[in-house]
Formats: C-alpha cells, sequence, structure tokens
C-alpha cells in the first residue's frame, strides 16, 4: 500500500474550512434569503444537479455551518420526512 506523502496531507488539513468550491457556491446560489428553505430533492431540481451531488455538496455546506436543518417536511409522494435546509440564522 502506497503512503500519503506528508505534504499532500498537509495540504489537505491545512485547507481553509469556510472554502467553497464551485458547485458549493452553486447549491448556495439557490437560498437567497434567511426565510428560503429546500429539501435536498427541490435543490435538485433548482440547481440542475443530480441527487447524489447535491447531497454532497449540502453534507459540505453543513459541516461547514453555512447551511443548516431547519425543519422536516413530509414528502407527499414517499410519505417520508426529509430535512428542510436553510441559511443560519444571523448572528448579532
Amino acid at each position: 500500500m502506497r503512503r500519503t506523502a506528508t505534504t499532500s496531507l498537509e495540504a489537505f488539513y491545512g485547507t481553509p474550512a469556510q472554502y467553497m468550491q464551485d458547485r458549493e457556491k452553486q447549491v448556495m446560489a439557490a437560498f437567497t434569503s434567511h426565510d428560503v428553505t429546500y429539501t435536498r430533492q427541490q435543490l435538485e431540481l433548482l440547481v440542475g444537479m443530480p441527487i447524489n451531488a447535491v447531497c454532497g455538496r449540502v453534507r459540505s455546506l453543513l459541516d461547514k455551518d453555512a447551511l443548516v436543518v431547519r425543519g422536516e417536511v413530509k414528502c407527499h409522494m414517499t410519505g417520508k420526512y426529509r430535512e428542510l435546509l436553510g441559511l443560519p440564522e444571523k448572528r448579532q
């Protein structure tokens, strides 16, 4: 098994958490105000990305505290609950 070079590991862990990639910015652009909430499925349609790409970007944005879970909504098709995502509350 190959070992990862120390410099590669340092570069990986040295990347700022607030750095956003283009796809993350594309997801964030859908949230136009603090009142707006979407499910991952709604984001898929809104930003035009496949659901697997949306879910990965959302997870990353949740980890960076750029998005938060703001509630749940019951899906009328499956009967399952889906998370509502939104911008974090404004800090004063």
